[in-house]
């Protein structure tokens, strides 16, 4: 779920004494690794030729199996994945993410809302503490048991109170506890958590990382960071670095010239971006590339 980028509060506050706890020599290893992985990627897609398998695939659509099937990992809407398909993918080594959004809820009026409402994509804000949300949560991982794991979505909406972060993190502990120890869970954001979390989820996205959709509603439009949005994408790349969690990122674009940023920044900062639309309905995400469009356009003067 794509959200406006805030650049300030709890994540801003912890992320300033992330940056200098980063492991230099790590962090290398990831750039290196990162540089090698986009360059051969965008070689492939530029000469026509069959690209490695990429790290993560967000994708709410239906279908699309052999799209997905060239992805390591992919986060999928579990409404629209049966059983088979997701043991279709699993054969082909691809783990499997299920949806889970922990903090916000797009249903009817349920006693778990709190009132507030995220005007974006029309959801009501949760109270994570509420019982009867957490039986939600159980049932959807109870019901769910041929996934790998589950992509936790919604976090940063209990930043806005401390018996609301609280309650999140003791739901977060509880969805490991239901899923098991073998599942792997992946953080959307949520970094003003992360450093009581770090033992529980096996790793973070960054969304986004380099270019968004930004706007209100449906109203709105591609485009890339601002520079104070940029540093802080990176502070946040060193935090999730320091916790020694695995690190992706969700990049949007309508062009090639932003997917091309979004990749290059992105191996530039030693990660793996998956760039897509704002309805990330595109299973192998924006592939249109001009060759060497944008090459390095986006590194500081």
């Amino acid at each position: 779920m794509n959200r406006q980028m805030n650049t300030t509060g709890p994540d801003r506050l912890h992320s300033r004494n992330s940056l200098r706890q980063e492991d230099p020599h790590q962090a290398r290893q990831d750039h290196l690794l990162a540089v090698q992985q986009a360059a051969t990627s965008l070689q492939a897609e530029e000469d026509g030729r069959m690209a490695p398998r990429r790290p993560l695939a967000v994708y709410y659509g239906p279908g699309a199996l052999p799209t997905l099937a060239k992805f390591a990992r992919v986060v999928v809407q579990p409404g629209h994945f049966t059983p088979e398909k997701v043991r279709w993918l699993q054969r082909r080594n691809v783990q499997v993410l299920a949806y889970l959004s922990l903090g916000e809820d797009p249903g009817e009026d349920a006693p778990w809302h709190s009132g507030e409402r995220n005007p974006d994509w029309n959801t009501a804000l949760v109270d994570a503490a509420h019982p009867a949300w957490q039986a939600h949560i159980y049932n959807q991982v109870a019901g769910a048991p041929e996934y790998d794991g589950y992509f936790l979505d919604t976090l940063d909406s209990a930043s806005r109170n401390l018996r609301q972060t609280r309650a999140m993190l003791r739901l977060v502990r509880s969805v490991r506890h239901w899923a098991g120890v073998d599942s792997y869970l992946l953080a959307n954001r949520g970094f003003s958590l992360l450093h009581r979390l770090r033992r529980v989820v096996n790793g973070v996205l960054i969304e986004p990382l380099s270019t968004t959709w930004a706007g209100s509603g449906q109203s709105g439009s591609y485009r890339i960071h601002t520079p104070q949005e940029l540093h802080y994408t990176e502070v946040l790349v060193n935090q999730a670095r320091r916790h020694r969690l695995d690190i992706y990122a969700l990049d949007y674009a309508d062009t090639p010239a932003l997917r091309r940023f979004a990749i290059e920044r992105a191996a530039d900062l030693g990660v793996s971006t998956f760039v897509t639309n704002r309805e990330l309905s595109l299973p192998g995400g924006y592939t249109r590339v001009r060759p060497r469009e944008l090459t390095g356009a986006w590194r500081k003067k």
